[in-house]
């Protein structure tokens, strides 16, 4: 199940697309299919009205093109300009709001990101993606940060936004975990191996060597729980 805004009936998505795009500039479908970086057909079915509700990544991205907010192309609520920030501190009933961490965690070598990062921005889900998603995680504990990287291919992949449970600040079973090691800030899988934590990737090609290290050389931030995946965009 992916996360999906769903449409209120006070007007119909394929409009709200049909009027951004015209108010935009922007004379075809099929250009617009190009900025936002899908398939003509797809931007072809938007404004048929074939598609009745948009993933969370295709949406942001087609505000951003259109320079509405998002909010209001999925609802048609108010506001429709971006430049208009009445929604920025509002959540839309049904959905549930985490904070977006400012910076990445390297899916590799790791890369420095100065202290644990500070939230910058949000991201908002349906309650029933972070339900099913989510199970028995307080809300109010999930943070969201982004992924770098290719060393987690098959797990995560480059780009991809991961949940994680910020109230895990030590190891507690074999899982992935976002940790700072020497000042680099890395999403990887932890394992137990004694008296000491094995670093490993999801991709095989990046464990030919790899890393052990005792837990207190270990910052935690969070165990990732789930991710955003831009394979299927």
């Amino acid at each position: 199940m992916k996360p999906a805004y769903m449409l209120p009936s006070m007007s119909t998505l394929a409009e709200r697309i049909i009027e951004a795009r015209s108010e935009a500039g922007i004379t075809e479908p099929a250009e617009l299919a190009r900025r936002v970086g899908v398939k003509p057909a797809a931007a072809y079915q938007w404004e048929s009205g074939a598609t009745k509700s948009l993933k969370d990544v295709t949406l942001v991205e087609l505000a951003d093109t259109l320079g509405v907010s998002p909010r209001w192309l999925a609802t048609g609520r108010p506001p429709k300009n971006q430049s208009q920030s009445v929604a920025r501190f509002e959540t839309p009933e049904g959905y549930v709001r985490f904070p977006l961490l400012e910076g990445f965690a390297g899916m590799g070598r790791g890369d420095y990101v100065g202290d644990y990062p500070e939230i910058v921005e949000f991201v908002e889900v349906t309650r029933e993606w972070a339900s099913t998603k989510l199970r028995n995680v307080p809300f109010e504990s999930i943070r969201v940060i982004t992924g770098r990287g290719q060393s987690m291919r098959g797990m995560y992949d480059d780009g991809d936004l991961i949940f994680i449970d910020s109230r895990v600040k030590s190891f507690v079973d074999d899982a992935a975990y976002v940790f700072r090691l020497g000042g680099r800030v890395q999403v990887k899988r932890l394992q137990w191996r004694g008296d000491r934590l094995r670093i490993l990737s999801a991709n095989p090609a990046f464990n030919d060597d790899p890393l052990e290290v005792t837990e207190d050389q270990l910052e935690i931030g969070g165990m990732a729980l789930a991710a955003w995946t831009l394979r299927d965009f």
